[in-house]
């Protein structure tokens, strides 16, 4: 079994904004990986559990590819 915690700080609308990018995929679970978030004071919380390598890398690339897309998308609000 793998397993792994990612944590994102930042403002309430930040976090928002993570989360609601993350939570549609929380959903699609397969029988070997998945993840859970939970968001509390400024933080969102990932965590990953994969049954074997490759699909614990799979699970890790879609996470970091969408944390990727909001983190440009805050970056051009922020700074147009």
């Amino acid at each position: 079994m793998f397993s792994s915690k990612m944590q994102i700080e930042g403002s309430k609308s930040e976090v928002e904004a993570y989360f609601n990018a993350l939570q549609p995929e929380e959903d699609f679970k397969s029988e070997r990986a998945g993840y859970k978030l939970n968001k509390s004071k400024g933080k969102l919380t990932i965590d990953i559990t994969a049954e074997d390598a490759t699909a614990f890398r799979a699970v890790t690339n879609t996470i970091a590819g969408l944390i990727s897309i909001v983190e440009k998308n805050i970056r051009m609000v922020k700074h147009g």
